[in-house]
Formats: C-alpha cells, sequence, structure tokens
C-alpha cells in the first residue's frame, strides 16, 4: 500500500465525528457538584451522600444521618477492569486504566484496579455478566443483546460517545463503493468483537447480508490485519478508527467507505458492570467512574504524557519496542481514540457531566443491534441504564488536573 499523510483519516474521523444527533456529544449542560476540599476523615458534615477531598489528596464521603454525618474513608475495594480487545494499545485503557493508576487516581479512592484483555465487546459482555470481571468498556450495541439474551449486566455510564468504527479498503483495488464489497471478503477483529455486528448492521444499511460476503477473523492487530488486506487474503477492513491512525502513523493508506445513515449517532463502549456486584454496592463504581474521568481528561490535556504513562503502566503494549520508538505512534493513536470518547465542545475544564447516554442515543443503538441482526426490543434505559453513581462520579475539581497535565512533559 502507498505511503502518505494521514489526511485521509482526518477527514473520514471529521466526518464520522460530524454526523451526530444534535445535543448527543456536547457536554451537559448541568454542572457536577465541585468536591469539598480539605476535608478530614471524623470531621462533620452537612451534605450526606456527598464527597470530599482531604488534604493528603484521598477522596471521603458524607455518610451518616442529618446532624450526625461525618467524613468517612472508603473501605479498600479491588475492582477489575476489562479491555474490549485481545491486545493493550493506546485508547481506553491507556486513558481510563493506565493514566489514573499511575497518577494515584484510584488510590485516592482506596481502590485495587487490575486491567484483563477480552475477547472484544461482545466477549467483555459476557464476562462482565459472569462476575469475571467487574466493569468492561464494551459496544453498548453488544451490551443490549447481552440483555436481551439474559446476560447479568447494567450499563452505569457512556464512554466512548462517536461512533468509532469504519470499512476501509486497499485504495489501489478496485472496490470504492459499498456495493463493490458483494461476493468479496471483509476482515473482521473477531466474532466476539463489536467489528461482527458493525459489519452486519454496516451491510444492512448498505442494502446487503452477511450471506452477501464472506467474514473472516483477523485478529485485533492492526498491522497483521493490513498485511491481509495488501495481500488480498480479505478485500476490506472493519476497525475502529484510532486502530487505522496506528498505521497510517507510519504512512499506511486506507480508502474508507461511508457508513449508512443509519449508524449516525449510535453510541460504542460503554460502562457495563456485573449487575449482582453493582446492586450490592453501586459506590464502588462510582469511585472507579471518577477515577477513570480524571484520567480521560488528563489524558486529553496532555495525550504524550498520557502515552508515557500508558505504556509504562502496561509495557505489554509497546509489543517488543522501545518507549522512545513507540511514544510519537502511540500518542498519535490515542489522541484518535480520545477524539471518539470526548465531548467535540468545549475544554476538559468544562467537562462537567461525563458519562451520559441521551434516550435519542440508547433509541438508536437498539435500532442498531437490529440492523446487527439481533432482535432487541424494549430494553427500558429506565431499567438497564442506573446513572445514579453519575453525579457524584463527576464531582470533582477539573482545573488541578488539567494543571498537572499542563507541567507534565
Amino acid at each position: 500500500m502507498s505511503i502518505q499523510t494521514t489526511s485521509s483519516f482526518k477527514k473520514v474521523r471529521t466526518a464520522l465525528l460530524g454526523a451526530v444527533l444534535a445535543g448527543s456529544l456536547v457536554a451537559a449542560v448541568t454542572p457536577a457538584t465541585v468536591a469539598a476540599t480539605g476535608v478530614k476523615a471524623g470531621q462533620a458534615c452537612t451534605a450526606v451522600g456527598t464527597v470530599g477531598v482531604a488534604t493528603n489528596g484521598n477522596t471521603l464521603a458524607c455518610k451518616g444521618t442529618a446532624g450526625k454525618a461525618k467524613w468517612t474513608g472508603y473501605k479498600k475495594a479491588a475492582v477489575v477492569f476489562g479491555a474490549a480487545s485481545a491486545a493493550f494499545a493506546p485508547k481506553e485503557e491507556f486513558a481510563v486504566y493506565a493514566v489514573p493508576k499511575q497518577l494515584g487516581y484510584f488510590k485516592a479512592e482506596n481502590l485495587d484496579v487490575s486491567a484483563v484483555t477480552t475477547g472484544g465487546s461482545i466477549d467483555a459482555v459476557n464476562l462482565v455478566g459472569q462476575g469475571r470481571i467487574d466493569i468492561a468498556g464494551a459496544d453498548l450495541g453488544s451490551a443490549l443483546q447481552g440483555i436481551a439474551r439474559g446476560v447479568n449486566i447494567k450499563i452505569i455510564g457512556g464512554l466512548v460517545q462517536n461512533f468509532p468504527w469504519a470499512m476501509t479498503t486497499d485504495p489501489k483495488k478496485n472496490i470504492k463503493t459499498p456495493a463493490d464489497l458483494k461476493g468479496k471478503t471483509i476482515g473482521i477483529i473477531g466474532f466476539g468483537s463489536g467489528s461482527y455486528p458493525f459489519t452486519k448492521a454496516w451491510l444492512a444499511g448498505n442494502g446487503m447480508k452477511e450471506t452477501d460476503v464472506k467474514l473472516v477473523a483477523v485478529g485485533g492487530s492492526i498491522a497483521p490485519a493490513t498485511v491481509a488486506l495488501e495481500r488480498g487474503d480479505v478485500d476490506a477492513l472493519a476497525f475502529f478508527l484510532s486502530a487505522y491512525a496506528a498505521t497510517e502513523f507510519t504512512g499506511t493508506k486506507y480508502n474508507y467507505l461511508p457508513n449508512p445513515a443509519a449508524l449516525t449517532g449510535v453510541r460504542s463502549l460503554s460502562w457495563v458492570v456485573n449487575a449482582d456486584r453493582y446492586n450490592a454496592d453501586p459506590e464502588v463504581f462510582e469511585r472507579f467512574l471518577r477515577g477513570a474521568f480524571k484520567g480521560l481528561i488528563y489524558s486529553t490535556q496532555n495525550t504524550k504524557s498520557a502515552t508515557t504513562l500508558g505504556y509504562t503502566e502496561i509495557p505489554a503494549a509497546l509489543a517488543g519496542q522501545t518507549l522512545a520508538s513507540r511514544l510519537d505512534s502511540g500518542t498519535f493513536q490515542l489522541k484518535a481514540w480520545l477524539a471518539t470518547a470526548t465531548p467535540t465542545s468545549g475544554t476538559p475544564v468544562s467537562w462537567n457531566y461525563l458519562g451520559d447516554i441521551p434516550l435519542g442515543d440508547w433509541t438508536k443503538s437498539q435500532a442498531y443491534t437490529r440492523a446487527a441482526g439481533t432482535t432487541v426490543t424494549a430494553i427500558s434505559r429506565a431499567r438497564y441504564f442506573d446513572s445514579k453513581v453519575l453525579k457524584n462520579a463527576n464531582s470533582f475539581d477539573r482545573k488541578p488536573i488539567v494543571a498537572a497535565a499542563d507541567r507534565a512533559k
């Protein structure tokens, strides 16, 4: 494949991020409560249910009854986070896991957080439902499919709010339109990945069925998948934008086929939790999200520093290479992922309410799941989207985080 700049990626990303439901991708106008500062454990407090920050940086909660409430430290808790991919890379596992772990955001919540890989969104949903992991970032469509199948999960927030999936071909081949793919072979990440329902929905939106093409699992690494595309083993790839960015940084060129209009406004990665554990102690997940949101803000403000922290926490993501050799490409890839995960307006300081999933986006995502060949009816947002932890998860001051990111190299 030919060498080029990344202009085509930028154009497609701009188009994809621009084609969204009005109001669904901006920071909510309702401001989050900024946590009280300088509080001490055992000190009297008045606003039961709120959070505060001690002088040592730890988060405390105002607990008790009116007139008798005190600032209270959290009990130690362990949380296992699942990344929706078979290998760690500069994307969500950097921004919402590695960065908050390296910077002590989880420690401030008295959380011991670990991370594991999964086979993709569908696999992550199943693992969460089985209780083998506690929380994962999984495609909302895959989560809705899981709920329809009776998987024991709840959704407590949104993560990737700008649809990230794209179908690409080799620009040197004569496949220029969606119709040209009929009878061809499409490389998907795997049948347990969100790549699979995306491909089925993409085909349906272009008047085709799964039987009109051949689907081949090429794995979650974009480099060998691109080699398969170059060799002609597959005629198209169904990956997410930040994966393409990893190879476009080194000059690889792809031809992006347009997504059908039906995919406009569809949500991707959302916070999926084991329903039993969440119901037993929702506060643990509030604490996790608060640390994760801090990591997201820091990563957006200083993506190069976040990439360094990510590789430091997860050296396996270097794939045997040095930090120096991977830093620039990793930063580029993480920036591409962040473009799908953060509001399209405002600045990190002004992002007061991260994680909401508006009803319109929920409805569009159900339509997406149906287009992917799964019957999803009457999946109640009121029942399965539990947003009660989002207010306190957003209760922290953004300014010190942004300032720390600005000071970092």
